[in-house]
């Protein structure tokens, strides 16, 4: 059939304070393969980011850049993920002892939760979750992201207005740990860290089961940046003494790779393994090169956003 060649190639765009990220992706027989990586900075201050309020401050401008950031792709845009920014939702665990039968009343009772615990108004609350149990368990477990629904479709009603339809659409951090999940193994206890300039997020699996997260407003960017991770982690083992971190995997949208794995190494006697991007996707980069190295990393949560619609 004459379109299928268009439906396997599948577009992820990263929305994030600075501009905006394209990357189209093909799923081959041997893995995946970057075909188009594009990075269109915003001219000027464009979003002003918050979880409370409408973040697009020049509707025209960021319309603009995001026609100018798919200029240069292969293909029409048919299948399209997105990333929205960190910042602008709560990403939580949710314990219940009991949930409803319908999505629809799941997400009234976490709407419920929200408001008592981070006072979202209920009836303005966008909810999406995720099943994380373990078999067998008694209480029911949610990976639950939460944003005010008028800044969501903020964001949404401007991808129509360009003529884009989102297929999925996910916090950054999630699509970036959905590129680099691959590399993490099923057993033991293993930590990772996605690492963005302003922002990072912090996940621990038990056997592959998510049993812990943290997402931080702070980045490489910020001087006390390894401070605040280290932090993380001592929260992290004050509520889980008795379950010791084996290997921390580290995801970086902002490469420096070397060094940031020897300062991890001067901040715990953990393992620590910097995940290398041209181990999880074939590319025309010279792996060699310093600058396609960059660029790679930095394409990572649009990279994951495409290949969320895999899934």
């Amino acid at each position: 059939m004459f379109f299928r060649k268009f439906d396997r190639i599948l577009t992820g765009i990263e929305i994030s304070e600075a501009g905006i990220t394209v990357a189209q992706v093909e799923k081959e027989k041997s893995g995946w393969r970057l075909l188009h990586g594009s990075i269109v900075l915003f001219p000027e201050e464009v979003i002003n980011l918050s979880y409370k309020e409408k973040n697009i401050v020049s509707e025209e401008l960021f319309r603009e850049t995001i026609r100018k950031a798919l200029e240069e792709t292969q293909e029409r845009v048919s299948n399209l993920g997105v990333s929205i920014p960190n910042e602008i939702v709560k990403i939580s665990i949710q314990k219940f002892e009991e949930l409803p039968k319908s999505k629809s009343e799941i997400e009234k009772m976490i709407a419920w939760e929200m408001e008592k615990t981070l006072h979202f108004p209920m009836e303005s609350t966008k909810i999406s979750y995720h099943m994380i149990d373990k078999p067998g368990e008694k209480d029911r477990h949610l990976l639950v992201t939460a944003g005010i629904l008028d800044v969501i479709k903020d964001y949404e009603n401007n991808l129509i207005n360009v003529k884009l339809l989102p297929r999925v659409i996910r916090p950054a951090g999630i699509n970036q740990y959905n590129f680099f999940q691959t590399m993490l193994p099923e057993k033991g206890i293993i930590a990772f860290l996605g690492l963005y300039e302003k922002f990072f997020t912090f996940f621990v699996f038990e056997n592959g089961r998510l049993a812990f997260y943290h997402g931080v407003k702070k980045g490489f960017s910020d001087l006390h940046f390894f401070q605040d991770v280290d932090m993380t982690m001592q929260h992290y083992f004050n509520i889980n003494p008795d379950r010791e971190i084996e290997k921390l995997y580290v995801g970086s949208q902002v490469a420096f790779h070397k060094e940031l794995k020897d300062v991890f190494k001067t901040l715990s006697n953990m393992d620590v393994s910097i995940i290398e991007e041209v181990h999880l996707i074939k590319t025309d980069m010279d792996p060699d090169d310093p600058v396609s190295r960059t660029r790679l990393s930095s394409l990572s949560s649009a990279i994951g956003a495409a290949q969320s619609l895999s899934t």
